[in-house]
């Protein structure tokens, strides 16, 4: 039965949302049961649903439309479900499908079934290039939509009835709303993806439904060769390295690379035959009071719980490599040495450094739609080099050795220029180092030799280091941390306990699509962390601005911005929640508040196999749940709030919790204080 009708109408011919063609443009997802299985189709132009439930010959009519589908977690999914049933596969053998991939977590490309049959049909997958282990359900919790399960039992071993397949619909529809709406918060990125394609003769349908490592690979003409690269452990340091700054526990860290009888995995990490992460080697060393790790993937390194304000005779100062990785892979470092660690599977490195002139070309004109989609092949081109295993390739670009030679090379000269400085400038003290830049402050006393060094590392790399003034730094360490520039500029904030928003190059008004008006950052990837926010709000006022986290808490209405995402994994079975000594069955995704109402406690869930209960961490020990948007701001317990801002601006500082002596909590508030006046 087909439960629906779409029409195009006229005026939807050429139809745009951002620069891409939308017509004929459909979201999809799918849901199966042992006896029935339902699909939904929705047009993006139109806004029309069409839902079809065990008719095969309706979604073939469908699919002969040659409609481009988008869905979410599609290309491991509801892909392979839909092949099933164009192939003409009955619900019972469709549910087989569907247990292979989610239960046995079999890929769709090696079930026996599917694998005799050729279906092609155009479709992308918004789950590309997101961040790891995000959900659609976790999205609309983030987003602040309404939060919306099944309530029917996908082991249901009967046909559906009637109301079930009601509810079965309504759900369904509601997550492809949720897919469209992110769909709409991804334009910039998929905007990205086609003029990408453009550039080399793909259509649109081609560019969206590959990776940005896929598309970076055609864009740059690489070519796997006849037989995988194996000579990823043959580094040669760089010879315009000033290595009488460096240790030489340092050079003996990277020589292990050289040793045959040091295994990959001890050296760069992995999974065992478990499949559990085994981290690779890393090296600690100090510079100063900044302590340092070394490891094959990069350096990092910062004072913890660090807090410094410029004064007239001591500067703070950050100096950024500008495109730092994408410049390694261009400049030549080595005598005899052609060309940067550009990857070897790309006919001529030319074709790299071409690609990021025209972006410097494109963005010194205004053109920001080339500028944008070349950002994505320079950001992308690293990282697909490491993208493979045991000599087999995930991607074209794949060339171990020169991803390898980037990363410690830049580390290796990151790392020359603090010491050398350190070593010449003595009141220079290094505040963070990281991956392509360094962060110091220094007394008057030391500009001109802060000056000469910087330059002359410059002029013998090759590489244009950007400068940055900081009236303020508060740090925990290097990923986490508040920089207040000269001048009152916007704060640069990083870490998951500040960092909240939407990271988004759509540019969007949140409101028109009935979302909240939640800060629109501009980036590239998609990243969302909705989550406690007006506790990231306390701490950055708390650091910029010495406000108290009460006073900021205290002054937002918005009971948005006091949501606690409460979500479990696929080994719980369910959840449930204590509320007046009963169990009450909830979500596994829930948005949750502290609440006042003492009756309300805290939410369990249960383990699929041992059948055991587990508190879900990180609640308040009081919580009400609010999936549908219907509380007011009057229930929150703001205190609940308040104290978890005040333990992690403690955690920032490296501050004890104070015990329970006013006389001493009063005495640790003006210490702290005494820090931001």
């Amino acid at each position: 039965m087909c439960a629906g009708t779409t029409r195009t109408p006229a005026s939807a011919k050429g139809s745009k949302v951002g620069d891409l063609m939308v017509e004929g443009t459909y979201i999809f997802d799918c849901e199966v049961f042992a006896y029935d299985w339902l699909f939904d189709f929705k047009d993006v132009v139109t806004g029309e649903h069409i839902s079809i439930w065990n008719d095969n010959d309706a979604v073939i009519a469908f699919m002969e439309r040659d409609p481009f589908l988008g869905g979410f977690n599609n290309k491991h999914y509801d892909n392979f479900i839909l092949k099933a049933v164009m192939c003409g596969f009955t619900p019972e053998e469709v549910k087989k499908v569907n247990d292979l991939i989610i239960q046995e977590e079999l890929s769709g490309w090696d079930i026996p079934s599917l694998k005799e049959y050729r279906v092609f049909f155009d479709s992308f997958d918004l789950r590309d290039d997101c961040q790891d282990g995000i959900s659609l359900k976790a999205i609309e919790a983030h987003l602040g939509i309404p939060i919306e399960e099944t309530g029917v039992d996908f082991n249901i071993d009967r046909p559906l009835t009637e109301s079930e397949r009601r509810r079965t619909e309504y759900y369904c529809r509601y997550d492809v709303d949720a897919t469209e709406i992110l769909w709409k918060l991804r334009q910039g990125y998929l905007d990205n993806k086609v003029a990408v394609g453009a550039k080399r003769g793909l259509t649109d349908r081609k560019a969206m439904y590959m990776t940005n490592a896929k598309l970076t690979s055609v864009y740059l003409q690489a070519e796997k060769p006849e037989k995988p690269w194996t000579d990823e452990r043959n580094y040669q340091y760089p010879d315009k390295l000033l290595r009488q700054y460096i240790p030489q526990e340092i050079f003996d860290f990277f020589d292990r690379l050289h040793d045959p009888n040091v295994p990959d995995i001890d050296l760069f990490g992995g999974y065992d035959q478990y499949g559990r992460k085994i981290k690779g080697a890393s090296i600690e060393f100090r510079i100063g009071d900044c302590v340092c790790t070394i490891a094959y993937g990069g350096i990092h390194g910062a004072i913890p719980n660090y807090v410094e304000v410029a004064t007239e005779n001591r500067s703070i100062r950050n100096k950024d490599v500008g495109s730092y990785y994408p410049h390694l892979m261009t400049i030549p470092l080595s005598a005899g040495q052609q060309y940067g660690f550009c990857s070897r599977n790309i006919p001529s490195p030319q074709i790299f450094v071409d690609m990021l002139e025209k972006r410097m070309k494109a963005k010194k004109a205004g053109d920001k739609k080339t500028a944008n989609a070349l950002k994505l092949v320079a950001n992308t081109s690293y990282g697909a080099m490491l993208n493979g295993k045991n000599g087999i390739s995930y991607n074209d670009l794949y060339d171990p050795l020169m991803g390898r030679s980037v990363c410690i090379t830049g580390q290796l000269l990151l790392l020359e220029l603090s010491m050398h400085l350190v070593a010449e400038c003595p009141t220079l003290k290094i505040i963070q180092l990281n991956t392509d830049g360094i962060m110091v402050s220094f007394d008057k006393s030391d500009e001109a030799k802060w000056q000469e060094i910087t330059q002359e590392w410059q002029d013998r790399t090759g590489f244009e280091l950007e400068e940055d003034f900081i009236q303020k730094i508060v740090q925990r360490d290097v990923n986490n941390y508040v920089e207040v520039p000269v001048g009152g500029s916007k704060p640069k904030v990083k870490g998951g306990n500040l960092v909240r928003g939407i990271l988004t190059n759509a540019n969007i008004d949140f409101t028109t699509m009935g979302l909240p008006a939640w800060d629109n950052m501009s980036g590239g990837a998609w990243n969302i962390n909705n989550n406690a926010c007006i506790v990231a709000t306390a701490m950055k006022e708390y650091f910029v601005n010495g406000t108290l986290p009460e006073e900021t808490i205290a002054a937002s209405n918005n009971i948005l911005d006091f949501q606690v995402i409460a979500k479990v994994g696929g080994k719980y079975s369910g959840c449930y929640q204590l509320i007046g000594g009963e169990k009450v069955p909830v979500q596994k995704v829930n948005r949750v508040y502290a609440c006042k109402n003492k009756g309300y406690g805290k939410i369990y869930k249960t383990h699929a196999t041992t059948g055991k209960d587990a508190k879900v961490p990180s609640l308040p020990d009081h919580c009400i749940v609010d999936n549908n948007n219907e509380l007011s701001i009057d229930v929150v317990d703001r205190e609940w709030y308040v104290k978890l801002a005040k333990e992690q601006i403690r955690k920032f500082l490296g501050v004890k919790a104070p015990r329970k002596n006013t006389r001493k909590i009063n005495s640790l508030k003006k210490k702290s204080l005494a820090l931001f006046n």
